[in-house]
């Protein structure tokens, strides 16, 4: 360590702790720090720091801004001899699941009188969806609510009365069947019910997100090879990976019924499209 005398009147401090990871992490290099340079409450000046890493060679550069606790650390000859790009791989395909947002609302004057024709409502709904060919694990309630209603008018709250919301999730495998499934449902709810969206899904994308994995490594490659040839140097192995994904399903799609005596003679149109998933890598290269 440098004498007292050589120190800056106002010094910044850092942990060993917090110092040793930056070395290690931003320098590439294997860094403890010496028992003379930790003060007696752990923390190591800055100054220290400098004297350190001047000791480390020419090419690690350590910046210190005065009165901050950062510090940046830079291997140079490490830095120098990296490229580094991001590789992205889209993968679309078609869904092959449909989730369905039903359920019922009830308002009346008493609890009670609402809550018992939301479950009768509700169950003349469940029953047409099991009568289509859905399965219990595949049909999940995703809200029940019982609650006060009130109309305000004037700066006045006046009770209105109760009212009590059950809504349940189903999902339906055979797309084919989505407009006689949902008609049929409406049909069953009567003008309780409340179709509120579907969403088209892949229920087990784990397939396409290697494929879209595998595409975004070769697109990395790619572009990799291409910055090193026209840069008139060696493109060497990858030192890191990082990946992220992005899986895009369309939102949910609101549905809206009128319901009339002959409502049921037309099937609900529903179309499907695709879906994309997104997947991104980036990659550091050596080159020589």
């Amino acid at each position: 360590a440098a004498d007292e005398g050589t120190k800056p009147e106002e010094e910044s401090q850092l942990t060993a702790a917090e110092l040793t990871p930056l070395l290690n992490t931003q320098a590439g290099l294997d860094f403890a720090a010496s028992p003379r340079d930790v003060n007696q409450d752990g923390s190591i000046d800055l100054f220290d720091l400098v004297i350190v890493a001047g000791s480390l060679g020419n090419d690690v550069e350590v910046s210190v801004e005065p009165g901050e606790r950062t510090i940046e650390v830079i291997n140079r000859e490490k830095t120098e001899k990296t490229v580094r790009v991001t590789g992205t791989g889209i993968v679309t395909d078609n869904p092959d699941v449909v989730v369905l947002s039903i359920g019922v609302s009830v308002e009346r004057d008493s609890v009670k009188q609402a809550r018992t024709e939301a479950a009768e409502a509700m169950a003349a709904v469940i029953e047409s969806l099991k009568g289509n060919g859905l399965l219990d694990p595949d049909i999940q309630t995703q809200h029940f609510s019982i609650q006060q209603r009130y109309d305000y008018s004037k700066g006045q709250r006046e009770f209105r009365g109760y009212s009590v919301t059950n809504t349940v999730s189903a999902k339906i495998r055979d797309l084919d069947t989505v407009g006689n499934v949902i008609d049929d449902a409406a049909e069953a709810g009567g003008d309780l019910v409340e179709i509120n969206s579907i969403q088209f899904t892949i229920d087990d994308p784990t397939k396409l997100k290697m494929q879209a994995r595998i595409a975004a490594m070769q697109d990395a490659q790619a572009k990799a090879q291409t910055l090193a040839t026209e840069g008139g140097v060696t493109l060497g192995k990858p030192i890191s990976i990082s990946e992220s994904e992005d899986y895009y399903p369309p939102g949910p799609v609101s549905l809206e019924f009128a319901f009339a005596a002959d409502a049921a003679a037309v099937e609900t149109p529903i179309q499907s499209g695709q879906l994309q998933i997104t997947v991104r890598v980036n990659v550091t290269y050596e080159i020589k």
